[in-house]
């Protein structure tokens, strides 16, 4: 256990009054112990005369800078469950010594009645390396069973610090279908002290032949209104998440269900992983990476393959955005030949939850099979600058939805379908066209009945310098594609594409997950037909108004003002300068004040046939919101417009550009 602040202020008095001084980390004398399971004597724990017994071991309280070290090429049976905690700058290492390359080997024994072959419970400030761990057991009936299972609970000061897991080999971990078997997780059990992880590392490891899970970590402090009544929250709210946890680097295979999830956590970042033969035995559905209940969660630079989907699993795709989450981020990933597809929204799977903002970006999928996105619920999503393939005689779907509402903003997205499949439902549910919106997107090959409209669209063949080949450069876009600079910008891009090129902020930007052509953002930034779009003159001047209608100085988007309208119905105007013949974005940052108020971003008066267009904003944080509009023959005007639509809260606008698409 953790020494709690009131025993260390006790410790500090006792050694004062003694005339002595708390040693520090730093001053306190580190020792190395080791064990050699294959010794036929036990000794001291020194190198010249090793422990031999993981009892031995486990009845030595370890302190800050000590480590302890297993000799290469011996195994030991039973359960490695120290004692003694780090201090930070002086963590406990765990580690092989002696000759060689082979790893010393952990292996969990069934016989021993313990459910983890290494097993850190309320421990911090440790560090895992080189070493290897397995969990064998042949009985019939399976039960929890973990490689490397790091546990924390009720802790007095809620946390726990520091734990690097490097280059460790977890393999044949024959746990039960539940979630509590797994490779390696982190866990924080208990229910009386809020208690998370703070600081978590895993990489360089491989994780083969695992069942369930592979790489986890999951909480019993986890309840919130998004998550609605998973895992039997109900109306408790009681969310703590763990904090700086990142998996990076690692490998994994032939795992029986789920490859990597993080649960609970707050900007959690999943990168540079290998995951394939997932979901390989029937245990429920799985994915292959994927968050839920988390704020902020990027995974990034990992590829994904051969997730399959087996008759009891649902999913079976490489990413999933799962119910509980805020503002997740897949981007620069590799999807391919997963047999469920390549990415999932499931922000309604649970009784009341949702999940908000998920953006998946710069992406590439290849021969994934189901569907390209199973849409099963995701509130204000965004797909963009994402290239998928799907060659002859494949049946993905591009798109299949559930039950669940997904509010989608597609754009710039290049999609190769050479197969047969379009837009379906799934489970007796419609495609609900109205969910998603399509704005520059690149679609070659099949085009289905019911396929969405998208005005500024790319239909021709993209020219992919290899479709069909193995590496992700085959992708790329040759030279004249006529995908080259014709997406839009999108606001908040991420700054690079896959291949790491810089992608534009002003110019239109190639489709797809590559940014090939050269640009100038500087020649590209025409000054906007918008006057006081900012309304940082402190006045509405030159806009017109009528109702409600103001400037704010508490609540701009940026500088020191924004326009608020409302209740409705109240507006702003303005009439721009226009060239007639001439398409222009008008483009902008709006929110509500209250749930249930409408406001919209607007033009009209630009063609003779009394046209108008608009973005409309029903969220309470700010977003960006565009539309595009055309001009007609003659137009040399056009007016914009900021409008409090409808509900009772008040709208803001502010950034509000017109300029040449």
């Amino acid at each position: 256990m953790l020494l709690s602040p009131v025993l260390r202020c006790t410790a500090a008095l006792a050694l004062a009054a003694a005339g002595l001084a708390l040693p520090t980390s730093a001053q306190a004398a580190a020792t190395d112990h080791y064990l050699d399971c294959s010794a036929t004597t036990g000794g001291n724990g020194t190198e010249a005369s090793p422990w031999n017994s993981l009892a031995v071991a486990d009845a030595t309280v370890l302190g800050p800078g000590d480590r302890l070290l297993l000799k290469r090429g011996a195994t030991c049976h039973g359960t490695l469950a120290p004692k003694g905690s780090g201090a930070p700058g002086a963590p406990i290492t765990l580690a092989p010594y002696g000759p060689g390359t082979a790893r010393p080997v952990v292996a969990g024994d069934p016989a021993t009645g313990e459910n983890a072959a290494v097993h850190l419970d309320d421990l911090e400030q440790w560090e895992i390396r080189g070493i290897e761990i397995t969990f064998q057991d042949t009985a019939a009936t399976r039960r929890e069973r973990n490689g490397l299972l790091v546990e924390i609970s009720d802790l007095p000061d809620g946390t726990g610090s520091h734990y690097l897991v490097d280059d460790v080999y977890v393999h044949d971990v024959n746990g039960d279908a539940t979630k509590w078997s797994n490779g390696i997780q982190f866990r924080v059990s208990g229910t009386t002290v809020p208690t998370s992880f703070d600081d978590v590392t895993v990489r360089n490891s491989r994780i083969s032949h695992v069942d369930r899970e592979g790489l986890t970590n999951r909480s019993t402090w986890m309840c919130r209104p998004a998550y609605g009544s998973g895992d039997g929250c109900g109306s408790t709210v009681n969310w703590r998440p763990s904090t700086r946890l990142v998996f990076r680097g690692n490998t994994l295979d032939d795992i029986g269900g789920d490859g990597i999830v993080v649960r609970a956590a707050d900007h959690a970042l999943v990168e540079g992983n290998t995951a394939y033969d997932l979901a390989a035995r029937p245990m429920g559905s799985n994915a292959g990476i994927w968050t839920i209940n988390s704020d902020h969660t990027t995974v990034q630079g990992n590829e994904v393959h051969h997730v399959h989907r087996l008759p009891d699993n649902n999913d079976g795709t490489a990413f999933d955005s799962d119910y509980g989450n805020t503002g997740a981020l897949f981007q620069y990933n590799d999807s391919h030949d997963n047999e469920g597809g390549f990415m999932l929204f499931c922000g309604a799977c649970g009784a009341g939850s949702r999940s908000t903002g998920t953006v998946v970006r710069y992406n590439l999928s290849r021969g994934d099979r189901s569907r390209w996105l199973f849409a099963v619920g995701e509130q204000d999503a965004r797909m963009y600058h994402n290239t998928v393939y799907l060659p002859a005689g494949s049946t993905t779907a591009i798109i299949q939805q559930g039950s669940g509402t997904s509010t989608t903003a597609l754009s710039g997205n290049l999609f190769v379908n050479l197969g047969s499949g379009g837009y379906t439902g799934f489970g007796g549910n419609p495609f609900r066209a109205a969910d998603f919106s399509w704005q520059a997107n690149a679609r070659y090959g099949n085009h289905p009945a019911n396929e969405p409209a998208d005005p500024a669209g790319v239909s021709a063949d993209p020219r992919l310098v290899n479709p069909g080949g193995s590496t992700p450069a085959d992708y790329a876009l040759a030279a004249g594609s006529p995908a080259r600079a014709a997406g839009v910008p999108v606001p908040d891009n991420g700054g690079r594409d896959w291949f790491g090129a810089a992608v534009p902020q002003s110019c239109r930007p190639d489709i797809g997950f590559q940014q090939a052509s050269s640009f100038d953002d500087g020649a590209c930034a025409a000054a906007s037909r918008a006057v006081n779009g900012g309304f940082e003159t402190g006045s509405l001047t030159p806009w017109t108004w009528y109702g409600g209608a103001r400037v704010d100085s508490a609540e701009p988007h940026t500088g020191g003002y924004a326009a608020r309208v409302g209740p409705a119905p109240a507006a702003v105007e303005q009439v721009v300068a226009v060239e007639p013949g001439t398409t222009y974005r008008l483009a902008g940052w709006g929110k509500v004040s209250a749930t249930g108020t409408e406001l919209s971003l607007g033009v009209k008066q630009y063609d003779s046939a009394g046209s108008t267009t608009r973005a409309a904003f029903t969220g309470t944080g700010y977003s960006y919101g565009s539309t595009l509009f055309t001009t007609g023959p003659g137009a040399t005007t056009a007016r914009i417009y900021c409008y409090a639509r409808s509900g009772t809260g008040t709208g803001l606008c502010d950034d509000v550009t017109v300029t040449r698409a």
